[in-house]
């Protein structure tokens, strides 16, 4: 039976859950190998653009500006996710891919002026905010089983962590042995890759009733109105505020060091991996603590790291990296697995899209931010940074003790009863 004609089958069918659940493993790592390769293809991106604007420019800020240029796609998530649920999302998903890959191999054969590379890189961004939209938070839901959801996130999200360090290091050898164009067309050929490789997974058509893009923005916006999806957009957008362009102002801060870009990326790279290593121990981390208090003791933990990192010695900067690395990467796998479980399927799209586009489209103006930064030197650099980082312990923890109370209220009210 063609994967084309094939109905999706889930682990909660009527049908054997052995098969079912065998099924549902080679879906996962379709996705997961699929996702990889992209994210590797992103991360050497990450490398290869910024230290190649940055030696054309010898301007950090213009350097990180333009590279943010990438994550404003984020901001017309809405519009993307509208998309994501009106049509197939195995087409979508692979038209992103192949879409990045173009961009790509543009971006390495045309000119290298400002304009070009700019709206290349924003183009870009318009297939990456799909991609990861599609693969992340709507072919998982949709391909596997309630249950086993969790558990394929953190895989998913640990695979994707392992694979910007490996983006990382192919990004900083390939700039170095080749320079720019052949490190794009690297990239192009990964994101190619993964396009094709997408192919293998089965149709996914929209099963949502077809309505008015009015409509269907509305119902976006309204469940990110829910309290419990509010406090956590405003605090991973504000912590997205503070480090979502860390990798970028630390490659060109060590640039500016002297230190060679393998060097950079092979430390970037390092944190990346603790990152990695975070995402696949956050399900085992504090486990009797409640949801709200894991995210709470991550956010905490960044934000003493953050502290080092502002410390203007390498030998205090670079754990401070580590550890913020860590943080982030094992408190993103409970912000995800917490939407997987509660954002009904036919509107992951749709919400999911309204979510990263406050928590996505803050990541330009961290690069921004970082750019404004500049000016400064040593920890001054650093504090804006950190002052937002605060704000978003003090929001969850706010979130955090008002949930406490509301839970030991409804208990006492249970136990009058």
């Amino acid at each position: 039976m063609s994967h084309d004609s094939q109905q999706i089958r889930r682990a909660d069918d009527n049908g054997d859950p052995a098969r079912n659940d065998a099924m549902e493993d080679g879906f996962l790592r379709v996705i997961m190998v699929s996702s990889v390769l992209s994210k590797v293809a992103n991360w050497q991106m990450g490398v290869v653009v910024p230290l190649t604007i940055l030696e054309r420019t010898n301007s950090v800020a213009e350097t990180l500006l333009s590279f943010a240029l990438r994550g404003v796609a984020f901001i017309a998530s809405p519009l993307l996710g509208f998309l994501i649920d009106r049509f197939d999302k195995r087409v979508i998903y692979v038209g992103s891919q192949l879409q990045q890959a173009v961009c790509l191999v543009l971006l390495a054969l045309l000119p290298a002026d400002q304009i070009t590379v700019s709206t290349l890189l924003l183009l870009s961004g318009v297939g990456a905010a799909t991609g990861t939209i599609t693969g992340q938070f709507v072919l998982v839901p949709s391909l596997i089983s309630a249950e086993r959801r969790a558990l394929a996130a953190a895989k998913l999200a640990s695979s994707l962590e392992f694979a910007k360090v490996i983006g990382v290091v192919i990004g900083g050898a390939a700039f170095s042995a080749w320079g720019a164009s052949p490190a794009s067309l690297c990239i192009a050929g990964l994101y190619g890759g993964a396009g094709l490789l997408a192919l293998l997974l089965p149709k996914v058509p929209s099963r949502a009733p077809r309505k008015g893009l009015r409509h269907d923005l509305a119902v976006g916006f309204q469940w990110v109105g829910k309290p419990e999806i509010t406090w956590l957009v405003v605090t991973m957008a504000t912590v997205n505020l503070a480090i979502g362009q860390l990798e970028p102002a630390l490659i060109t801060v060590f640039k500016q060091e002297g230190i060679n870009a393998l060097l950079i990326s092979t430390v970037i790279g390092v944190g990346l991996f603790i990152g990695a290593v975070g995402s696949r121990l956050s399900p085992h981390i504090l486990p009797s603590w409640s949801m709200a208090h894991r995210i709470l003791a991550f956010q905490l933990m960044s934000l003493v790291a953050l502290c080092l990192v502002a410390v203007p010695h390498l030998l205090v900067k670079i754990p401070g990296f580590m550890c913020v690395s860590f943080a982030i990467g094992a408190c993103n796998v409970a912000s995800i697995t917490f939407r997987q479980e509660t954002i009904p399927v036919d509107l992951a799209g749709r919400v999911n899209a309204v979510i990263r586009m406050f928590i996505m489209g803050a990541i330009p103006l961290s690069g921004a931010l970082y750019a404004w930064s500049s000016r400064f030197d040593g920890y001054r650099f650093w504090l804006p940074e950190l002052a937002l980082a605060a704000v978003a312990v003090l929001v969850w923890g706010l979130h955090a003790r008002g949930g406490e109370r509301a839970a030991a209220t409804s208990t006492e009210r249970g136990a009058q009863s």
